[in-house]
């Protein structure tokens, strides 16, 4: 099983709260307890605190349940037998926010700047006028598994990452000018391709959407033309219809976007496995008015990418080194108080 790397829930309470054009609330900083507050390591010199591990232990502990099957945890043979892949993924994963931090360092951007924090309070503001009121917001961090504190400093992490973007475009390392940028898709920045999807849905087997995955190959080998098979049952993407997908290096998985550029326009792929299932694809041509047509949306996502495979490859690089106290944690003892 594969698990992106940055699970932020806090980063989706973001995107509500942003959808929100105004606030009537002050919402003043909820205090975390002396154990949340209990540093359990450091990367990159910035401390991690026990609310994060716990937030990173408890949401990865849903993640792999969900995946491998309900009550893996309660059982102490398979608790022992997936406890090291848990392990990697929550120290993996509390890498993140320091690769972010870390690389505004670079550009001298500061999560404490009072612009920044400015922007963190009217975003809390928004969430807990959204969530109905201050109670609401404490049950519903509760719930998942997070806390004010971690909320504010995930939130600010993710506007330190966008004044990053904002530097990098500043400095023309990533390309601000449109003409600039529909040279750079049409010149394999940018990929358009159609695809049959089999997913591994929680309770299939793997190998048993594997073969579907063959048949369809089979299909294809024997002259069954791409596009008939992309209505048809074996593909469980629903969006794919009339305008295939178009996307730039770092938006989707890696082992899909290998296949994709690697292909020529009208070539198909192998059987291509991501952490979610298999895909086949073909690749269509760049259309110069869908480019035109799209480009704000394409350029923000192309901006986006550069900035997230940036912090990825230095978060790859990146190591959690915890401390006796964090030693000695129980990653499957951890509960939410």
């Amino acid at each position: 099983m594969k698990i992106n790397n940055r699970i932020m829930l806090a980063c989706v309470l973001l995107a509500l709260a942003l959808s929100l054009t105004a606030c009537s609330t002050s919402s003043k900083p909820i205090e975390s307890s002396e154990l949340e507050m209990t540093v359990v390591g450091t990367c990159e010199g910035y401390d991690i605190y026990y609310e994060e591990l716990r937030y990173v232990t408890l949401s990865y502990r849903d993640i792999m349940e969900s995946y491998y099957g309900q009550g893996i945890w309660d059982d102490p043979a398979t608790a022992a037998q997936y406890l090291p892949e848990l392990t990697d993924y929550v120290l993996n994963n509390l890498t993140a926010n320091y690769a972010v931090l870390s690389h505004c360092e670079t550009f001298m951007i500061d999560i404490n700047d009072e612009a920044i924090q400015e922007s963190v309070q009217q975003a809390i503001d928004e969430m807990v006028d959204e969530i109905g009121s201050r109670k609401d917001y404490i049950a519903s961090l509760k719930e998942l598994y997070l806390t004010d504190h971690l909320v504010r400093f995930t939130v600010g992490t993710d506007f330190c990452q966008n004044e990053l973007m904002y530097a990098m475009m500043d400095l023309d390392l990533i390309i601000s000018d449109q003409l600039e940028f529909l040279t750079f898709a049409q010149e394999d920045g940018f990929c358009a391709v159609y695809h049959i999807y089999i997913a591994n849905d929680e309770g299939e087997s793997v190998e048993d959407n594997r073969a579907r995955a063959e048949e369809v190959m089979a299909k294809l080998e024997s002259g069954t033309e791409f596009e008939s098979l992309i209505g048809s049952v074996y593909n469980e993407d629903v969006m794919m219809v009339s305008t295939p997908y178009y996307f730039t290096r770092g938006e989707y998985d890696e082992a899909y976007e290998q296949a994709a550029f690697s292909l020529e326009v009208g070539e198909y792929s192998d059987i291509v496995q991501t952490e979610d299932g298999f895909y086949i694809l073909e690749r269509q041509p760049l259309e110069q008015d869908y480019l035109v047509a799209n480009i704000t949306e394409l350029m923000q996502r192309y901006q986006y990418a550069c900035v997230e495979t940036l912090i990825r490859e230095l978060q790859s690089e990146l190591s959690v080194e915890l401390n006796d106290f964090g030693k000695s944690l129980d990653l499957l003892a951890i509960e939410m108080e």
